[in-house]
């Protein structure tokens, strides 16, 4: 199990510990690290996703109160 993480660590420019590539700040010495942009979606994707989720959640809830209502 400990072998999955560690393609998800990376090495903390000031301390050198190893922390997740995810993380902006290292938790050992509180410094700054930059985000990893190679698996990054672009933010016009993410905020397309959102909104179809958005949607698809409205529908969902409102098919359950026309549901509640009509039973």
């Amino acid at each position: 199990m400990m072998s999955s993480y560690r393609r998800h660590l990376v090495a903390c420019p000031e301390c050198g510990k190893d922390v997740l590539d995810h993380m902006r700040e290292c938790p050992f010495c509180h410094a700054g690290l930059a985000p990893l942009t190679g698996g990054a979606w672009p933010e016009e994707k993410v905020r397309r996703i959102r909104k179809q989720l958005n949607i698809i959640g409205f529908v969902i809830a409102a098919a359950f109160l026309l549901w509640r209502l009509l039973r």
